[in-house]
């Protein structure tokens, strides 16, 4: 359900992508939510972190290499439905949660190596929303698995069906997020 990568880019192709989400950064949205809802089989969280729109340089590479990375290791054939750069400052995260249906895999890049693990719940994962919130809100969403989302490599998960958190940001931090369905 969740596989972290190595060596998918070159040194010059993570920088151009640093270079890219830098440039981004100013024309970002700030995203807080305050409390958790459900919709359906989704859980949106409490929230907060900066998000741009990606350019050129990450456009090429989810068409491209990202595509045919989930093809290969998770035997999908899928497009790609959202993209974006997520900016995480001290205290920025994303509680437990998961990504829309159409979100069915979630690509995660690091473009800091500060980004920390992303805590991922498998045990989890059968769980509907209401469900899901109800532990939460009991306390009873038990020990996550922390995946390291190495610099410049890629972690990949089943964003729609694994729930998963991005912890509280100790430093800045910057990752390219792309969702396929």
């Amino acid at each position: 359900m969740a596989r972290s990568f190595t060596g998918v880019f070159t040194a010059a192709q993570v920088a151009a992508l640093v270079r890219e989400a830098a440039a981004a950064y100013s024309g970002s949205r700030q995203v807080l939510v305050e409390g958790y809802r459900v919709n359906g089989a989704q859980l949106l969280s409490p929230t907060r972190y900066r998000y741009a729109r990606t350019g050129s340089e990450l456009d090429g590479h989810k068409n491209g290499v990202l595509t045919s990375l989930v093809r290969e290791h998770f035997g999908a054939r899928l497009t790609t439905v959202t993209s974006s750069y997520n900016f995480y400052g001290v205290g920025d995260h994303i509680g437990i949660h998961r990504d829309a249906p159409d979100c069915r895999y979630a690509a995660l890049i690091s473009l800091s190596g500060n980004l920390g693990p992303l805590d991922v719940y498998p045990h989890l994962a059968g769980c509907d929303g209401g469900e899901l919130l109800k532990r939460i809100e009991n306390d009873a969403a038990g020990t996550p698995v922390r995946l390291p989302v190495p610099y410049g490599g890629v972690v990949v998960v089943q964003g729609s069906v694994l729930p998963h958190a991005r912890p509280p940001a100790t430093l800045p931090c910057a990752v390219a997020t792309v969702c396929f369905g």
